[in-house]
């Protein structure tokens, strides 16, 4: 046989002025296995006075304690549940955004058409990236600027060669070319940045 547990409490309240006292009353349950019975079955209590209630181990004091660690223990299970749905919803968020990030980074904007040479350190130039001294001997000499040459420097040097061989005598870069996106990121330029950039050398 169970113990006996606080199963329903209902307290009346009275209108300011009112000549009766608020009263109250509790429903105790409990599960009980009648005999030769397998199962436990549920039975309530009839609705106890306050008296009845005390006697029974449930004075009021006992009760609202019972129903404040019931309510809190409550509230502590839906804010641990809440923290651990924010926890993945960030999660998810920071996956989603660092999958975009990537896809951005690997896929340049839709309609961007390729810039010559000129267009291409022009643009480099008016944006900062490098002086227009080296943007003039870049197309003129195809001497690469400092910053692009430390750039393909850092690259291992089995992809120098190539690297230095298509930024000097290229006449034309197309925005989708994996070493766009390489160097982009040594001169500080993200997808964004170079999509960006890409728009205004089309405009020169």
């Amino acid at each position: 046989m169970g113990q006996p547990f606080l199963y329903e409490f209902l307290y009346r309240g009275r209108p300011a002025g009112s000549a009766e006292a608020p009263a109250w009353h509790v429903v105790l349950g409990q599960h009980v296995t009648p005999p030769g019975a397998s199962a436990t079955q549920f039975v309530a209590s009839a609705a106890l006075t306050p008296a009845q209630a005390e006697a029974a181990g449930f004075p009021l004091a006992a009760v609202l304690a019972g129903i404040d660690a019931a309510a809190l223990a409550g509230r502590d299970a839906a804010v641990a549940e809440a923290e651990a749905a924010r926890r993945e919803r960030d999660a998810a968020v920071a996956e989603r955004d660092d999958l975009a990030a990537q896809l951005a980074a690997r896929t340049p904007a839709a309609g961007l058409p390729a810039v010559s040479d000129r267009q291409f350190f022009q643009a480099l130039a008016e944006g900062g990236a490098i002086d227009p001294g080296e943007a003039l001997a870049a197309v003129m000499t195809g001497t690469l600027p400092a910053r692009i040459e430390a750039a393909v420097a850092a690259l291992p040097s089995a992809e120098q060669f190539a690297a230095r061989m298509l930024l000097s005598g290229a006449t034309a870069f197309e925005r989708g070319h994996p070493m766009v996106a390489q160097l982009g990121a040594a001169l500080g330029y993200d997808a964004a940045a170079l999509d960006a950039l890409w728009r205004r050398a089309c405009a020169l």
